[in-house]
């Protein structure tokens, strides 16, 4: 059966995520929450597209924290309803095979909606196990955090390369042109993605 585009499905995932957001207590995501608060209030029918790393959310549910489990369980409900994208190709030759078979993500606000907004970008990414993320920057600031198992993450501040390992609940702030990468563990990676400042859809430069 056919999913069509549904503004309920979408608010709920919309209200799910402000909620989240506006509970979790990481000095770093204050920066982000006054751009999500006034996001806009546009909607637009954005058509589903499924993915087939889609599957994997069924597999992340039991890997929550009870601070992430209602907005992951609302992820995993509403999926079929979600575009799920891929920002490389193969063509691209940037990402290796293992990640595009088995990662993807989908804007909830932002330029390409569901939520019109050229303040913020907010989504859900999705990653299977023991896969690598190469390094890569970009303009905008983003904030990752997991929802659902672990990544190692690695920060190039100056020469210093920085390899943290975090989890469930756990947050990552990435300022604006920092070389970022990260390579999950053994299970699967969800987390809550947020942008702002410069191109919200901008592709990201990898060194």
């Amino acid at each position: 059966m056919r999913v069509q585009a549904d503004q309920q499905s979408d608010r709920r995932l919309l209200e799910a995520v402000l909620s989240f957001v506006a509970d979790h207590s990481h000095p770093n995501l204050r920066r982000f929450k006054k751009a999500l608060a006034d996001w806009g209030q546009d909607w637009v029918a954005v058509p589903p597209c499924d993915l087939p790393m889609v599957e994997i959310l069924s597999e992340s549910l039991p890997l929550a924290s009870t601070e992430t489990r209602v907005l992951l369980d609302c992820v995993l409900r509403e999926r079929h309803a979600r575009r799920w994208e891929q920002s490389y190709t193969k063509a691209d030759g940037l990402v290796g095979d293992d990640m595009l078979a088995s990662y993807g993500f989908a804007e909830v606000i932002g330029k390409l909606g569901p939520f019109l907004s050229t303040k913020v970008r907010a989504g859900i990414g999705v990653w299977g196990p023991n896969i690598d993320y190469p390094p890569h920057r970009h303009q905008a600031e983003e904030i990752y955090i997991p929802l659902a198992g672990a990544a190692a993450f690695r920060l190039l501040r100056g020469e210093a390369l920085s390899v943290e390992t975090r989890g469930v609940g756990e947050a990552v702030y990435v300022p604006s042109m920092l070389t970022h990468g990260f390579h999950t563990l053994d299970q699967p990676l969800v987390v809550l993605y947020i942008w702002q400042a410069g191109d919200l859809r901008e592709t990201s430069r990898f060194d």
